[in-house]
């Protein structure tokens, strides 16, 4: 909470992580939420680099602290806040250990889907590069999630996730110009829908990329993207179905070309 109002205020990752002696990715998952800090190191070394004083967060006092006026020894409030990190250590450790003996579903992952969801309805007025900058930062704790091994079910929730982020993140790189990493995004966002059997994403995927060609007056190029999302995106009238049909639509009318049916099988003969 203290982190993430620091950075609210204007206070970067960056300057934050330097004054706590912190990496500024575990500054980012701390103020998230996605880490819990369970170490009393670790806040200590948080209320000296944002001078909080050690009464405040149940730390001995620091350094910096006007230490003129003599200790009277630690009120009740003090003991209570050293009580509650106590037991938010022993919960945190809890829980560490109940996944480590009952492998399941990473606590991460449900907060990870909710986040992606938001990515699909736009940029709700945030400029391109705030929105790059939370992709990173939710790109943090999926990453660790991804390289260790999964039951199945949840391996495909995470393949999933990481195409839906993969994908909008390579639609933000386009809107910022950046056609190669855009491209590169794409394709990582192709790979993961097609691991997650995830039929709808692959199709929209796809159809976004082909969005890109047509947006650059390349409707060659767009033309077999578009025809491969919209086979992925099936027979079922669909959100991704319409997409896919529109974008392809769009390619053959820039190309002046027709669609023509793919042709019918004959029908089998009786002897």
């Amino acid at each position: 909470m203290v982190l993430a109002m620091a950075h609210d205020a204007g206070i970067s990752y960056n300057r934050i992580a330097e004054a706590c002696t912190l990496k500024p990715e575990r500054v980012s998952q701390i103020a998230r939420g996605t880490t819990t800090v369970i170490a009393l190191a670790i806040v200590e070394r948080i209320a000296g680099g944002l001078r909080i004083p050690g009464a405040l967060l149940g730390p001995a006092a620091q350094p910096w602290e006007d230490t003129a006026v003599p200790s009277t020894g630690p009120t009740m409030e003090m003991t209570r806040k050293r009580r509650d990190l106590l037991r938010g250590a022993l919960a945190a450790a809890r829980t560490d250990v109940d996944h480590a003996l009952s492998p399941g579903t990473p606590q991460d992952l449900a907060d990870l889907e909710a986040a992606t969801e938001s990515y699909g309805y736009g940029y709700h007025g945030q400029q391109p590069t705030r929105v790059l900058a939370d992709l990173v930062a939710d790109f943090t704790p999926l990453r660790p999630l991804l390289t260790a091994p999964q039951p199945a079910p949840v391996r495909a929730r995470l393949c999933r996730t990481a195409g839906q982020m993969a994908g909008m993140t390579a639609i933000v790189r386009h809107d910022l110009d950046s056609r190669r990493e855009s491209r590169a995004w794409f394709a990582t966002a192709a790979r993961a829908a097609a691991e997650s059997s995830d039929g709808q994403l692959h199709a929209w995927v796809l159809a976004r990329e082909a969005m890109v060609p047509l947006d650059c007056g390349a409707p060659k190029a767009a033309a077999p993207l578009a025809e491969r999302a919209r086979h992925a995106a099936g027979h079922r009238p669909t959100a991704t179905a319409k997409l896919a049909a529109a974008v392809t639509a769009r390619a053959y009318a820039l190309n002046h070309l027709s669609q023509q049916p793919a042709p019918r099988s004959p029908p089998p003969t009786h002897s």
